[in-house]
């Protein structure tokens, strides 16, 4: 096979991410070129394919240094490439093949600074992105067609948008982010400019104006939903909402129907987000409210209607988010009813492809209660207790040169014993638990948890505890400023169960979860269960229902077992009685409504599990996606919230801690997620001679948007 048969095999691998394979086939296709002084063209083909592929194996790779060291191989096949374009005879090949490497290697950049954990060195990955997308600028003033200089000038400044943009999004530091918008919409400003110059293809110029329009939306819109001046905010939120009715007016002159459709949808759905966004965060008179409701119901009702003139590729990359939008807009309205529905019918398309068995729809309701969205959790802050040592890791100070990201512990090593097993015991279903141990598990949950008690004495005294002393560990503080939280992708923690049970995984999202903003994991809210005995009173709990006698008898074994003899049944050998306790979240009516749906879903799946005979493996399976998601009555003054995933135990993304000798899931870098740090009253008073000075100055030094406080709660200093 010749050089250019071995360079388009090596491009097919690649397509079928065969990397090592490719690299293989382009090496031989190197070695085929004995004289190094000819097929320039295909010596600068062959050193943009191995950078192509070592770079998609950097972001592949687990290990950080690993993939650094396949970065910095794909960057010297790109310097490889660009001393041989120097070798050719036409200037404007030249020219065009040092734009092409800017634009790879700035693309490049980008990628991997916006997957980066580490703030710090993604700042510089930054920079070095911006500065190949300015060299692009630079090579396209050496290019004779105007129309394709205008282009590329075009191209990259929208490259240099987009760069801005992704760094904004990786800072909390207000000024910074508004300095890196201000930067944003500048070049921006450049790129509209340049779009209304093309002058050959109508519909290209109309594009690109569109295109240019909407980043002019987003960041306006970013900045008021970060901004903490409300004033300000609702500044930025009219730009905003005046740059995406640009863009729909715009839209209507494209002359190719498919585009036009899709970018009126587009457009029309950047406005409905602008009128949500507006009424989450903005106190506005009555009058003003009922508008803005209004009109993003419009905008977003329009949209959806269009969907259906989409060809289907075009319209999955926007129905899912129109359709969160138009349930956001029912929980604006408070329409309880169809806010739920448009919860459970999304979980249930993602779990069960939309057609569901009696148990199934169960769960897929129990899912829906306990799922709470960014639009439920407002500005309700959340709680992460930890050890000052684990704290110290998170944040990288403390000699602690890089940070580590937060991890979602294994469901094995939680505090709680019967992790997992109280809805089975309800259920009556211990023998799924037994079929576990006994066939071997071959998947595990994986979860990292939040309270909603901030600065709380009993979490303090419980958890993060250094050398046995109580309070001495830290209270990470997030979702202050209602910007946590994101809109998740509900499939993505049971993919594998899904993948498991043999359902189609065409639409299922792919495994490394982190690598996709849009997937975040989905944030659920643990209900406690509890077994009525004469010290519970009823109003303890939202919802009491009947149990089958079996689970009460097991329960108690089990309790009395964990918990000795502090705790007294009243035995009834004919009826038991167990009720569920769920803290409210945002508005009590929607509590009161959960409640109700709640309790309709339990006594549906205790009346199906009633017959064991009528119960098949996939009705057992459909537990596993609620069962981690309560606990003991015992534990609810912990008022949990999960992020959850579940996994196989085979998964290359478990990885092994030999310190705790525990498995565990490299979660988030928390360092541009964490509002606050609560230092316990205690930090001081173990035997580590921690000062809470020494952690206020490393903290500024390395995350100066992170506040840092101490407790006052009232607790007696550890026994000398």
């Amino acid at each position: 096979m010749d050089v250019n048969g071995l360079i388009d095999e090596s491009s097919e691998l690649f397509n079928e991410k065969q990397y090592d394979e490719a690299i293989e086939i382009l090496h031989q296709a190197w070695d085929e070129i004995i004289d190094k002084s000819t097929q320039i063209t295909e010596q600068i083909e062959i050193q943009a394919w191995f950078g192509r592929c070592y770079f998609a194996q950097a972001e592949k790779a687990k290990d950080t240094d690993k993939s650094d060291e396949l970065f910095k191989l794909a960057v010297e096949h790109y310097r490889q490439r660009l001393k041989l374009a120097k070798q050719l005879t036409d200037k404007q090949d030249i020219v065009d093949e040092q734009i092409d490497v800017q634009f790879w290697l700035g693309r490049h950049y980008l990628a991997y600074a916006a997957r980066i954990k580490d703030a710090n060195k993604a700042g510089e990955l930054f920079g070095q992105s911006v500065k190949h997308y300015e060299k692009w600028l630079t090579f396209t003033k050496q290019l004779k067609n105007k129309h394709n200089r205008i282009w590329q000038q075009t191209a990259a400044q929208s490259w240099l948008v987009r760069c801005y943009v992704e760094q904004a999004r990786k800072t909390k530091n207000t000024g910074e982010i508004n300095a890196l918008f201000g930067r944003a919409i500048k070049h921006n400003e450049k790129r509209l400019q340049l779009a209304e110059q093309l002058e050959d293809k109508q519909d290209d110029s109309i594009q690109e104006q569109i295109d240019a329009l909407s980043w002019f939306c987003g960041c306006y819109l970013e900045q008021a939903i970060k901004t903490k001046d409300m004033n300000e905010a609702a500044k930025l939120f009219r730009q905003a909402t005046a740059f995406a009715k640009r863009n729909l007016r715009l839209a209507r002159q494209l002359e190719n129907e498919q585009i036009r459709i899709q970018q009126q949808i587009f457009a029309r759905f950047g406005l409905g987000r602008c009128y949500i966004e507006r009424v989450k965060r903005i106190k506005n008179t009555d009058k003003a409210e009922a508008l803005f409701k209004k009109q993003a119901g419009k905008y977003l009702l329009t949209a959806d209607r269009q969907l259906s003139q989409l060809s289907d590729e075009a319209k999955k990359r926007i129905e899912k988010r129109i359709h969160q939008s138009l349930r956001d807009v029912a929980y604006l309205n408070e329409d309880w009813h169809s806010y739920f529905e448009k919860k459970k019918q999304e979980i249930q398309e993602s779990l069960f492809q939309g057609e569901t068995s009696q148990p199934q729809d169960a769960v897929a309701t129990v899912l829906a209660v306990l799922h709470i969205t960014p639009i439920e959790l407002g500005f309700t802050p959340m709680a992460h207790y930890t050890s000052p040592h684990v704290c110290h890791i998170l944040f990288s100070i403390g000699g602690n040169e890089t940070a580590s990201p937060m991890r979602l512990g294994s469901s094995t090593y939680m505090n709680d014993p019967s992790e997992g097993k109280g809805l089975l015991d309800l259920l009556n279903q211990q023998d799924l638990e037994l079929e576990n141990k006994t066939d071997g598990v071959s998947h595990n949950a994986f979860f990292t948890c939040f309270s909603s008690r901030v600065n709380d004495l009993n979490q303090f005294r419980l958890y993060g505890k250094e050398d046995g002393v109580e309070a001495s560990g830290c209270c990470l503080v997030f979702n202050k400023n209602g910007d946590w939280l994101i809109e998740a992708d509900v499939s993505v923690p049971f993919s594998s169960l899904s993948k498991k049970s043999g359902k189609d995984s065409d639409d299922l999202p792919e495994d490394g979860f982190w690598n996709d903003e849009y997937e975040k994991l989905p944030l659920y809210q643990v209900a406690y269960i509890a077994y009525k005995d004469e010290y519970i009173a009823e109003r303890k709990c939202g919802i009491w229902l009947s149990a089958p006698n079996k689970a009460f008898n097991l329960h108690q074994n089990l309790a009395k077992e964990n918990l000795g003899s502090s705790i007294r049944f009243t035995l009834n050998t004919n009826i038991s009685r167990f009720g569920i306790r769920l803290k409210p979240v945002g508005n009590e009516e929607w509590h009161q409504f959960r409640l109700e749906k709640l309790k309709e879903a339990l006594e549906e799946l205790i009346g199906f599990f009633k017959d064991k005979s009528a119960v098949s493996d996939d009705d057992k399976e459909a537990l596993e996606y609620i069962r981690y998601l309560f606990k003991d009555f015992a534990f609810r003054d912990e008022e949990e919230f999960r992020l959850l995933v579940i996994k196989p135990i085979d998964s290359e993304e478990i990885e092994y801690c030999e310190q705790t000798q525990s498995v565990y899931i490299p979660y988030a870098d928390i360092r541009n997620l964490a509002d606050e740090v609560i230092l316990g009253t205690n930090y001081e008073k173990t035997g580590n001679q921690r000062k809470a000075e020494v952690f206020r100055y490393q903290m500024k030094q390395k995350c100066p948007d992170v506040k840092v406080s101490r407790s006052t709660l009232p607790i007696n200093p550890p026994n000398k």
